[in-house]
């Protein structure tokens, strides 16, 4: 389970809100993981033209990515969203995403200079170096302190948006969620494992394994327990059906198979639970408007 914890899946819904935020700002967004990789980038943009200078031109590439982990361990360690003035002399705001309150990546948010800062010296540049450095820089979106806080607190309020609609899951929850999915949506057919494996993309061993390892269970379990829940439902709403019908109303074409299954499953014939379910029924008070 623990790889779990480091694997974030991001629904596709995540990358139209980074690309309008991303747009709104002319900033750039980014989704990444607890390891540091990158996930998901508003608007799948590149970094700015500044950086791309002082990463490739000037080769400090290795220190801006040592600041970036030096930062994500930061914000990991004190649990608070930070913005922080890079050695390139950016601004960028770094949050945590948290899902079942455990940490589980980071949302970036860069690269824009402050009012009144002045960009950082670099000894050694030439006139026209220096002169395409400083019009990169100048070129970048400003902000004032109050503008910072506000961007940075719509910033927290996506975030949390993204975690409460579930846009953003554990990579392992949401192949639950889509065998979940798949079986509730033919869970009255007389569906396999191969095909709902080849309808997900996945392969046969890695379901099965996925679902012995993470939630000691079978794709066969799961449709029979879908089924049987089914079938409780059905009786509650037809209590006088038989057992013959509540079977096939769930999916199961031979009724003493169904029988065979429920009292494995559940403990009890399914006669015995029907009897038990239309003496609790009957118990109930009547409302007299009724």
């Amino acid at each position: 389970m623990q790889n779990m914890t480091l694997d974030l899946f991001l629904s596709d819904e995540v990358q139209g809100l980074l690309d309008d935020f991303a747009a709104l700002l002319d900033v750039r967004v980014t989704f990444f993981s607890l390891s540091g990789e990158c996930l998901r980038r508003g608007k799948e943009m590149r970094n700015c033209d500044y950086c791309h200078i002082i990463q490739n031109e000037l080769a400090n590439r290795d220190q801006c990515l040592a600041m970036d982990c030096s930062k994500r361990n930061e914000v990991l360690q004190s649990g608070k969203d930070i913005s922080y003035r890079c050695h390139a002399g950016l601004y960028e705001c770094l949050a945590v995403v948290r899902l079942k309150d455990r940490p589980a990546g980071f949302v970036m948010m860069g690269q824009f200079r402050l009012e009144g800062d002045q960009m950082p010296d670099f000894p050694g540049l030439d006139a026209a170096r220096k002169r395409k450095l400083t019009n990169a820089y100048n070129a970048l979106p400003c902000f004032s302190k109050e503008k910072l806080q506000a961007i940075t607190g719509v910033l927290r309020t996506l975030i949390d948006y993204i975690t409460v609609r579930e846009l953003a899951v554990l990579r392992g929850d949401f192949l639950r969620q889509e065998i979940n999915k798949y079986i509730e949506r033919h869970v009255t057919e007389d569906i396999r494992l191969p095909d709902m494996a080849r309808k997900l993309g996945r392969s046969v061993s890695s379901i099965s394994q996925f679902l012995r390892k993470n939630h000691h269970t079978s794709f066969k379990n799961l449709h029979l327990e879908a089924r049987l829940k089914l079938a409780e439902q059905y009786w509650q709403n037809n209590p006088d059906a038989t057992v013959a019908e509540t079977a096939f109303a769930a999916g199961f074409r031979d009724q003493f198979y169904f029988s065979r299954v429920f009292s494995r499953m559940r403990g009890m014939p399914p006669g015995k639970y029907h009897a038990r379910l239309k003496e609790a029924i009957n118990k109930k008070p009547h409302d007299p408007a009724e």
